[in-house]
């Protein structure tokens, strides 16, 4: 046998080893993928949607609040993207003037600012959907800590690389 038909051999008998090896393992993923039979959810893992028991008006309502939400959304990434090719083009340029990325870094920052101020007014806009009760079931979803501002910056540490390991300084930090 000569060397370009062992290695040609050798390869696919690596091939083949491998498919033997694999695809049990890619079997049982796909049947592990597979929805559970009767097609709904049992009632011990329904939806918060569903547990909320929403009245149609509601459903209505929360649908129209979503679409416009998906729509500002998509406006704001739009805009964002068209300053963000502009910048990119003027840092390429070296002849851009300082003024003109000044601008452009303001007006970035005038659109996130703007973009923070509709979404924290969305959210008492949205709470005016719901009533009361339904209002206490979702803070009941959440759990107990994890009210409106919780999160990594406000007073929970985040697992990470300079979250909660105190044996890992932050760069630039001496230990």
């Amino acid at each position: 046998m000569n060397k370009t038909t062992f290695r040609i051999a050798t390869r696919v008998t690596a091939a083949l080893f491998l498919a033997a090896i694999l695809a049990p393992v890619f079997i049982t993923a796909q049947e592990a993928q597979a929805p559970p039979p009767g097609g709904k959810n049992p009632p011990a893992k329904m939806q918060p949607c569903e547990a909320l028991g929403l009245s149609p008006e509601q459903e209505k309502a929360l649908a129209t609040f979503r679409k416009a939400r998906m729509d500002e959304n998509r406006a704001f990434r739009d805009e964002m993207q068209k300053l963000r090719g502009e910048m990119r083009k003027l840092a390429k340029d070296p002849k851009a003037g300082e003024a003109k990325i000044d601008g452009l870094i303001d007006k970035t920052a005038q659109l996130r600012a703007e973009r923070a101020k509709t979404a924290f007014r969305n959210r008492a806009e949205v709470e005016k959907i719901f009533t009361p009760e339904q209002l206490e079931k979702m803070i009941g979803f959440r759990g107990p800590g994890l009210g409106r501002f919780m999160g990594p910056g406000f007073g929970m540490r985040r697992m990470g690389r300079f979250g909660a390991f105190p044996h890992r300084p932050f760069p630039g930090r001496r230990s």
